[in-house]
């Protein structure tokens, strides 16, 4: 039996349920990536955070959400931190 989805694709149940178990995965993820980060904070200030996180890879909106902040916060902090490195 199908069941449909957005514009009209068909579904399968057993897609249904994967796909709410990926979502389930995924948030047990984020949680456990921010408990990670809480313990990693110590006395790092939050533009620490956010250029550590941009210096292993994290896109901007990741750190954001990681964070807690907003996207306008992570921007002004990594402009700001290029800009004091290239004054070094």
């Amino acid at each position: 039996m199908s069941k449909t989805i957005k514009k009209g694709s068909p579904v399968r149940s057993e897609e249904l349920e994967d796909s709410a178990l990926f979502r389930k995965m995924t948030r047990l993820l984020e949680i456990l990536v921010r408990l990670n980060l809480q313990n990693m904070k110590g006395d790092r200030s939050q533009n620490d955070m956010i250029s550590l996180l941009d210096s292993v890879g994290c896109g901007q909106s990741e750190i954001a959400t990681f964070l807690g902040t907003t996207t306008n916060t992570v921007n002004v902090s990594l402009y700001k931190a290029k800009r004091k490195a290239g004054k070094k």
